[in-house]
């Protein structure tokens, strides 16, 4: 059982809602004045079996106990949850003394940057390479760049002295084990504060000066090591300084260096962000995915064709998802720079002609156009076998591609390339595709999807829709026509608004991470891209009715039950009366049912409201047709 699970059967949810509002009694179920808007007349619903609740009102909505409280309180789904957690006393992971020291953890780091940062100002060694490098003094104070002092227990010594326990400065990576004991990991070298994109520092890259560790066998850059904060396959070094600046320009650049980073944005080039020296991964794929829709990887030019950076251009490629620009459905635009031969990033932004970088930016290749350049020069395309190698490593970029039209254009330059016709390449690009998602170890990025990776798992209605929402990009248009309320359960709700809005479920978070990983492994047993997306209009149509049938029958039980004896016939003719504007004089017999008919329209006219809001814009068919 999950911890959302566990937390939720723990919780009885007419005891929650019942501390905030006044129940009725009304049959099996409980009522009350919505305490959402204001009312005369209860159309809040509270059904004990189905451990929900609803508005037939002005809200049209409803929810478990967990969306209740995040409504109620104004809290997102993970505040809500840890409130119930700690009432039904279920310990979650990410919460309590393991929260806290989390805290202390950020806070230890947070404490390293000022004290190099400082260090940085007296000492001589760490100026010059600053000078040296041309970075200004308001780039240095920005990036907060900082100074490691020489000694061995420094830094351990400054921040044991303001609380912080060896056994956390440790755990942080600012300390490592010795045989005596611990001592500081970073000595005589310039600190760079690595944030994650919300700003926090949680790690630190340390570069050699000269004459100092290098030149007696030590690596040029010491970095953190994983921790619990630092995870460097799902960072991006600048990020939380870039993303305003790729949301404008709808455009992020990736570098490798965190030295070529920082000069870009001293030269006014602010949608800059570095890879921490490694391939791209699908976890920073999807992190650039929120704030920008062309991603251009400048490579150097004897880097940018090695099988390890052709990759992890893959990597981005795959990872691909429609973007909405001007209201119409856009694709993201993978490109790469092969800077010019002996060039790093830094030069060419420095070049004294002030639009080297600017023009080489915009230079750079779409990513297939790149592949087809870097595989081919390496080949001899007059030997089938080569040709066959080329079909071999082009073709499952070309099946990323969402555009259909730059799809046949590049099935036809393969084609040409291959001398094999292109209805022959078309057909076997599905099998392309599989074989590369199977042939990823669902540990490893390549098999994070879970298709056809993990093993078939029982999911519901919901399940399934939001897993083809999380691993078919080509979707995203489809999926962002459907109402949040369609999920009935407040944590497929919650990764529903997460993948709406493109943002991330984090590992910290971990009851919603672990139903998330959950979701995601649902194996879609389909390839083509027609079949998926009738897959998914059939599901969303089905979660559409059994919502308005639950809707109906339970507004039906509270209405039956809430009102035993009075006979429906009755109701019926109150009502007709009511809906002419008929005699206003009723008996008591009638002033009762009456009272009940007057409800019944109410829920009627409720439930048009729900069913209108439910399917604002949203109508499914098989046509991929949209109506009104």
């Amino acid at each position: 059982m999950s911890a959302v699970d566990d937390v939720k059967q723990r919780t009885d949810i007419v005891d929650l809602v019942g501390s905030f509002v006044t129940l009725l009694k009304a049959g099996r179920h409980f009522k009350a004045n919505c305490p959402f808007h204001t009312e005369k007349t209860p159309s809040f619903y509270v059904y004990p079996e189905r451990q929900s609740w609803h508005c037939y009102g002005a809200c049209a909505t409803g929810g478990d106990a967990i969306a209740f409280l995040q409504r109620k309180e104004n809290l997102d789904f993970g505040g809500a949850l840890r409130q119930l957690a700690e009432k039904a006393g279920v310990e979650l992971t990410n919460d309590g003394p393991n929260r806290q020291a989390m805290k202390t953890l950020q806070d230890a780091n947070e404490a390293a940057a000022l004290f190099f940062h400082s260090q940085l100002q007296t000492s001589e060694r760490g100026r010059g390479y600053v000078e040296e490098r041309g970075l200004d003094a308001k780039t240095v104070s920005d990036f907060q760049i900082g100074y490691a002092p020489p000694g061995w227990d420094t830094l351990r010594n400054h921040l044991t002295s303001r609380g912080y326990s060896v056994e956390h400065l440790v755990e942080v990576g600012l300390l490592v084990e010795g045989e005596r004991s611990p001592y500081d990991r970073f000595r005589d070298r310039l600190i760079i504060p690595i944030r994650d994109d919300r700003g926090r520092v949680v790690g630190f890259g340390g570069r050699e000066l000269p004459g100092g560790e290098s030149s007696q066998g030590g690596a040029k850059y010491v970095n953190t090591p994983q921790t619990s904060l630092f995870d460097k396959s799902s960072l991006l070094y600048g990020l939380d300084r870039a993303k305003d600046e790729m949301r404008r320009l709808g455009t992020v650049v990736i570098v490798e260096g965190y030295m070529d980073v920082i000069a870009a944005h001293q030269f006014g080039h602010r949608n800059v962000v570095a890879s921490m020296g490694t391939s791209l991964t699908e976890r920073q794929a999807a992190l650039l995915q929120r704030f920008a829709e062309r991603v251009v990887l400048a490579m150097d030019a004897d880097e940018a064709g090695k099988a390890a950076n052709l990759r992890a251009i893959q990597v981005v490629a795959a990872a691909e998802r429609p973007t909405r620009a001007a209201g119409r459905p856009k694709s993201l635009d993978i490109r790469v720079l092969a800077l010019p031969k002996g060039k790093d990033p830094d030069e060419l932004i420095r070049s004294s002609e002030a639009d080297a970088w600017p023009q080489a930016v915009e230079s750079a290749r779409p990513v297939v156009d790149h592949l087809i350049a870097v595989v081919s020069a390496g080949l001899d395309l007059a030997e089938p076998r080569d040709r066959s190698t080329l079909v071999a490593e082009v073709l499952p970029a070309i099946g990323d591609v969402l555009d259909p039209v730059l799809r046949a254009h590049y099935l036809q330059r393969l084609s040409r390339l291959a001398r094999v016709g292109e209805e022959a390449l078309r057909l076997e690009l599905p099998r392309r595709n599989r074989q590369r998602t199977t042939a990823a170890p669902a540990s490893e990025p390549g098999g994070a999807s879970g298709r056809g990776v993990r093993p078939a798992a029982t999911a519901s209605k919901e399940a399934f829709a939001l897993a083809l929402l999380y691993n078919v990009p080509s979707l995203r248009e489809k999926g962002e026509e459907i109402s949040e309320f369609l999920f009935a359960m407040s944590e497929n709700r919650e990764l529903f608004r997460r993948w709406r809005d493109e943002q991330l479920v984090l590992e910290d978070e971990e009851a919603l991470y672990e139903h998330y990983q959950t979701v995601i492994a649902t194996r879609i047993p389909m390839d083509e891209t027609d079949e998926l997306e009738r897959a998914f209009l059939d599901c969303v149509e089905r979660l559409h009715r059994v919502t308005i049938m639950t809707v109906k029958e339970a507004s039906a039980l509270a209405l039956a039950e809430g009102e035993a004896g009075v006979r429906p016939g009755q109701v019926a003719s109150i009502a007709r009366a009511r809906l002419e504007a008929g005699s206003t004089e009723e008996s008591d017999s009638d002033q009762e049912a009456s009272a009940v008919a007057s409800q019944l329209l109410e829920d009627m006219e409720a439930g048009l409201r729900f069913h209108r809001r439910l399917i604002e814009g949203y109508r499914p068919d098989h046509t991929g047709s949209q109506n009104g």
